[in-house]
């Protein structure tokens, strides 16, 4: 009985009409059955009189048949073969290329890494992982994948991740280069072997010998070679890391840094053709009624070429006829690369026999190798997850840690192409939806923007009967109903109903509380806030008793404040009949030589001021510099510079820290002698010598929260 070998994309009839000679040339495989299968009608009839004509030439007993339905094509199938480019020329490659060339960013071939690489994967793998849903389900038992679609290691690695069915990615980079490295050395092909390992484009000659012996020096030696101008770009990366890579130059110059980001010289000096795979399109199309012509045979006949290098062939005569044969194919690494990830898609050496594909265990790769292998797996990775799981942030992700695009464009930039990537290749139908994120971010918005946040504000200050409020935002597109209740950690407080809160789509309610606690409570307590509703994000309120520092004319009230659990600031206060007095040390390493910022934005001491009721509340910001003996004030209340001379603001300022002495006068603060509330906010640029700088406050060292654990102070007599 006759193998099934089924062709998806049979409309590349150039590369198909190469595998089908291949395949029918082996005189066990000559009674195939050769399915055809392409979404465009008009390029599959060409594919398969083209077919017809190869059978009739080569005199076999093979057949042929065509059909636009994937499933019916692979039903039955023992070997599905992919040549399929999604998106094609137009839209497809148009858009991955022009539109990074709108931000700055420059490629090649753009197909198997670089953002062009990794949009094709975002389009080909829902295809692909479609395919291999039906060869699991229709196709014969161990129906083989051979995969020739780029990028081919995040395709296979979706294949696997997806649905785990035999499958092989094949690329003839491997031999190709193999035979360009025997001719700069001046070997004959038939004399060399070698040893290859890494991942697709990205694969090493571990070993490059002549009958046994090491013929690298010959290579070393062709570095040198002032009339070669070939492979500058691969020849250059071997002299900086030993060893030999597998796929042109082209290709190689946009998935590292070193190139192509550097600008026109270093273009030119590696020779390296910008939008080159653009321009091999448009010759491809210019001719293609003259390659029709040639592949249907204008004169009723046609020319079928001996057999090519292509594994497809040889892979499957193998399994039908248990021939041993080693071929490097692109497989899951399952501990065959140990310094690669798990799974990721590796190529190594493969044997071949009626068992099927069974790759090579290499062990370690050299450590350089491995590394920057490893740049290229973390965005294939990336990429993968995008396309499997419809999480956007991972686009971002994985064109962010792209080595060729991180090196060229800002973060900005990467995200805003995406988006206009994206939007290109939804537009012309490519790309489904992706789960949305927040806006400029890497975050999926999924739990975060469209959570609801229940929150508690306590009072001022903690006594046994407390004011709270209860603050709801819905920011969902539907109304939200939900029922919550109060508890206490430490002392019980009354039985308190349960609060019933309806918030509208995009709004928030604000509801007022009262909790009485049972008993005298403590100086903290915190009340929580629960509720049945999933997804509610429901916050509680800790409270705590005001702080009463006192204070003797001789004798200031002193506090301190840490940042990070790092010493951040030191310092005491006092008041008299004419104002309050505060001195604070402040380890701050970075205060600007002269004042030319918004006060929000550079180093500050700011301090709080209020009744004992917590009414009329004013702060007072104090903006030093490491020049100038005083400091300037900033009154939020008004938000403006003072420039009332009743407030002094002394500064000493040293390379890690400054000091800082104040007086206000009563009228100024809007209050009369006597005790009043207050706060210390710290705004630090730089804490020590290794420490950024960061925002501190004195209540919240107290075990307080925002605006609620002031500190009172009474001055004792």
């Amino acid at each position: 009985m006759s193998v099934k070998i089924t062709l998806i994309g049979a409309g590349s009839v150039v590369f198909a009409k190469n595998l089908i000679g291949d395949v029918l040339q082996f005189p066990d495989l000559a009674d195939a059955h050769i399915c055809l299968m392409d979404i465009d009608p008009t390029r599959l009839k060409v594919a398969e009189v083209m077919t017809q004509k190869i059978i009739r030439k080569l005199g076999v007993r093979a057949t042929v048949s065509a059909t636009t339905d994937r499933r019916k094509a692979v039903r039955g199938a023992k070997y599905v073969i992919c040549t399929v480019q999604v998106g094609g020329y137009k839209p497809g490659t148009v858009i991955d290329f022009e539109i990074p060339k709108k931000f700055g960013l420059e490629q090649t071939i753009a197909d198997t890494l670089g953002v062009g690489g990794i949009f094709r994967a975002l389009r080909t793998i829902p295809v692909l992982v479609g395919l291999a849903e039906d060869i699991a389900a229709v196709g014969a038992p161990g129906c083989l994948l051979l995969n020739y679609t780029n990028p081919m290691a995040m395709n296979c690695w979706a294949v696997n991740r997806a649905t785990g069915i035999p499958h092989v990615g094949l690329c003839h980079s491997v031999q190709g280069t193999s035979a360009q490295l025997a001719a700069f050395a001046g070997l004959p092909t038939e004399d060399v072997n070698y040893l290859v390992a890494g991942i697709n484009h990205m694969a090493f000659f571990l070993k490059f010998e002549y009958r046994g012996q090491d013929a690298y020096p010959l290579l070393f030696k062709a570095l040198e070679d002032p009339e070669r101008q070939a492979e500058l770009v691969r020849f250059e990366m071997m002299r900086r890391l030993g060893y030999f890579v597998t796929e042109s130059s082209e290709h190689q110059s946009e998935y590292v840094p070193y190139f192509i980001h550097h600008g026109k010289e270093i273009i030119e000096r590696f020779n390296i053709p910008i939008d080159e795979y653009l321009r091999r399109c448009e010759i491809i199309i210019s001719t293609w009624e003259r390659t029709e012509k040639d592949l249907i045979g204008g004169d009723g006949d046609i020319y079928v070429p001996a057999q090519t290098h292509e594994y497809g062939s040889y892979i499957i005569h193998s399994c039908e006829t248990d021939i041993n044969r080693v071929v490097y194919g692109n497989v899951p690494n399952r501990g065959l690369i140990t310094n690669l990830p798990e799974d990721c898609c590796v190529e190594v050496p493969c044997l071949v026999n009626r068992n099927g594909l069974q790759p090579t265990v290499i062990g370690a790769l050299p450590p350089q190798l491995a590394a920057i292998c490893q740049t290229n797996v973390n965005a294939q990775g990336l990429a993968v997850e995008a396309a499997l799981t419809g999480n956007r942030e991972a686009i971002y992700h994985a064109v962010m840690l792209d080595p060729h695009t991180s090196a060229t464009l800002t973060l900005d930039k990467i995200w805003a192409m995406c988006d206009e990537l994206i939007e290109a290749h939804q537009k012309v139908g490519l790309l489904g939806e992706f789960k949305p994120t927040i806006k400029n971010t890497g975050r999926s918005a999924q739990g975060i923007t469209d959570r609801v946040v229940a929150r508690l504000h306590p009072a001022v200050n903690l006594s046994q009967e407390c004011e709270l409020t209860l603050t709801v935002e819905n920011p969902r597109s539907e109304n939200f109903s939900a029922e919550f209740s109060l508890s206490s950690t430490g002392t019980p407080i009354e039985v308190i109903p349960a609060v019933n809160v309806k918030v509208p789509a995009g709004e928030s309610v604000q509801l007022p509380l009262k909790v009485r606690f049972v008993n005298e409570p403590q100086d903290q307590e915190k009340v929580l806030l629960s509720t049945d509703v999933e997804s509610v994000l429901a916050i509680g309120a800790t409270l705590t008793r005001r702080i009463v520092l006192k204070t003797t004319d001789a004798t200031p009230a002193p506090f301190a404040l840490t940042l990070a659990g790092f010493p951040a600031a030191s310092g005491n206060i006092s008041s008299n009949a004419a104002g309050v007095m505060v001195k604070i040390q402040v380890n701050d390493s970075k205060l600007p030589e002269v004042f030319d910022a918004a006060p929000w934005l550079t180093s500050r001491a700011e301090l709080y001021f209020a009744s004992p009721q917590g009414e009329h509340g004013t702060t007072f910001a104090f903006l030093p510099t490491s020049t100038h003996p005083t400091a300037k004030v900033w009154n939020y209340e008004i938000n403006q510079f003072v420039e009332d001379n009743s407030i002094e603001a002394h500064v000493k300022a040293t390379p890690i820290d400054y000091e800082l002495e104040a007086f206000l006068p009563w009228k100024v603060l809007k209050m009369s002698q006597g005790a009043f509330l207050f706060d210390c906010r710290i705004w630090l640029l730089a804490l020590g010598d290794a420490h950024s700088g960061g925002y501190t406050r004195l209540s919240a060292d107290s075990g307080g929260e925002r605006g609620t654990a002031h500190f009172c102070l009474v001055t004792q007599k």
